[in-house]
């Protein structure tokens, strides 16, 4: 599952697959390895060597002949197609006629770890009978999920070994369910990365792999467009919408629209189709729902929203500004099913500011079902906006204006007053440990003002200048920095908003 595309890292095979030309550029040649070990149900057969470079771990602590990795994969292999076929009642991959010695399915147990891949499904021989093409496939897995594995100047594997394994097992063969019942229809690509990304977490909930996709998905939402609907790639950023579909309505929705994508509907009308069915909803008003789970992450989880919302990033804001009399002002284009976040910041004194942040998109599915993408200019006001909607409990008001199908949601927060703390914290500061200082400040001085700190030796030497923000941290008043300092006793001088303060502080050595 790892590989270079248009600025995104991605995981498996299948975008390149389509990049090579997918269904018109299908060339499939089978690896060729000496050993195997077919389940005694026939449902697989597992290829793989103990010489070379896709050698498998050669450990055999049972003393069964067959290596442990090999019986471990096994077993995963199985369980997965259990979860899949049994529970979630999807039709198993169709059989290869043979190809790699029997009608099992093939499994090929290869060094993949400096491609970039954690695995991927091979579409094989077109089958007949499918309004999008059907394929048979085989897999590819890696030989061992080694941490030392690394692509790209990076380590290829997050979760590495057996956990690894797990993963990409649940992800590839839910691919060549994919691939094989439903057909590969080339418009609606995002939705079976997206799929198969959520499926690892569906089967193998403790896994935390999908996360390494989160900092994109939240700090940079101009790239991350649901309505891009051919990037297979951005589907892996999207795992988290397949939660959501979960979390909400059980796993019924996401089986649906792969039945509807066999019957030759566009992934993302079989998808509403589904959601109208059986969630008494739709496409668009699903995305418009999944923009409180956007913003309700990091410290601003809440429970009902994602299990692990806590530990996600926190969505970038593409406006963050202190309100100034009358009006805070702002435009723009969004793209179809393009998320976007502003943030209106109201200062109060003596504590953190109120805040409305406001989420907007613009779920044109009219547009990605037409493939005319087509950017929709919006307008927002926020402040004294005569005619505006009232925000409530507030003396201010919003006004938005889009072309078309603009929705929004809206999330007033108080501000709580600030505690102005006695002296400096940490102490003692601890670089790698501790990731900034903080001085205390006088507790009449606004937030935001510049601030001058100077760090002298106990002699009196200068070694550090900096210029930094009066700031709210967590609920204290404070100028924060990063001190770029040896171990040692300093004193420090603050000025700020007219005032001035001498302190000391110590930084030590990391133990």
């Amino acid at each position: 599952m790892t590989v270079e595309s248009p600025g995104f890292v991605q995981r498996c095979g299948f975008p390149e697959w389509l990049k090579r030309g997918g269904p018109q550029g299908v060339q499939s040649e089978r690896p060729e390895l000496p050993l195997f070990l077919e389940t005694s149900d026939g449902a697989f057969r597992v290829h793989y060597t103990l010489t070379g470079p896709d050698a498998v771990p050669a450990a055999d602590a049972d003393g069964n002949g067959v290596p442990d990795y090999v019986d471990t994969l096994v077993v995963l292999l199985q369980y997965v197609r259990s979860v899949l076929c049994d529970s979630l009642g999807y039709p198993a991959p169709p059989a290869d006629a043979g190809a790699g010695g029997s009608d099992a399915y093939d499994v090929y147990v290869l060094e993949l770890g400096r491609q970039g891949l954690y695995g991927e499904t091979v579409p094989e021989r077109l089958l007949p009978r499918g309004v999008f093409p059907r394929f048979t496939s085989f897999l590819k897995l890696d030989n061992d999920y080694s941490p030392l594995d690394s692509f790209g100047g990076r380590p290829t594997y997050r979760e590495t070994g057996v956990r690894g394994l797990r993963i990409a097992i649940a992800h590839e063969l839910y691919h060549a369910i994919q691939f094989g019942n439903y057909g590969i229809a080339w418009r609606g690509t995002l939705l079976y990365e997206l799929a198969s990304t959520f499926m690892e977490w569906r089967i193998f909930p403790d896994t935390r792999d999908y996360e390494q996709f989160l900092p994109e998905l939240f700090g940079e939402p101009q790239r991350c467009v649901f309505g891009y609907s051919e990037n297979a790639a951005l589907g892996y950023r999207f795992a988290l919408f397949g939660q959501y579909l979960y979390l909400r309505w059980g796993d019924g929705i996401l089986r649906q629209m792969w039945e509807g994508i066999g019957e030759g509907r566009h992934p993302y009308a079989a998808l509403d189709t589904a959601l109208m069915e059986q969630a008494q909803s739709s496409l668009r008003q699903a995305w418009c729902e999944f923009l409180p789970w956007l913003y309700y992450t990091g410290a601003r989880a809440l429970p009902g929203y994602f299990p692990r919302a806590a530990d996600f990033p926190m969505v970038r804001f593409a406006l963050e500004e202190y309100f100034s009399p009358p009006t805070v002002m702002s435009s723009g284009q969004l793209q179809p099913f393009e998320f976007r976040f502003l943030r209106v910041l109201f200062a109060g004194g003596q504590q953190t500011p109120d805040t409305l942040a406001v989420a907007l998109t613009v779920p044109d599915l009219d547009a990605v079902l037409a493939a005319q993408l087509r950017a929709t200019a919006y307008t927002f006001a926020c402040g004294s906006v005569p005619d505006g909607e009232p925000i409530p409990g507030t003396a201010y008001s919003i006004r938005l204006q889009g072309e078309r199908d603009l929705c929004r949601q809206l999330f007033w927060n108080n501000g709580f007053p600030l505690v102005v703390v006695g002296g400096v914290y940490p102490q003692p500061f601890v670089p790698g440990r501790d990731g900034r200082l903080c001085l205390p400040v006088p507790g009449s001085t606004p937030l935001e003002v510049p601030a001058e700190v100077v760090v002298y030796t106990p002699a009196f030497e200068q070694v550090e200048s900096v210029i930094a923000r009066v700031q709210a941290d967590g609920d204290r008043l404070a100028v924060c920095f990063v001190p770029m300092l040896r171990p040692g006793v300093y004193v420090y001088r603050l000025a700020v908003a007219g005032q001035e303060r001498w302190g000391k502080f110590l930084v030590q050595a990391e133990p």
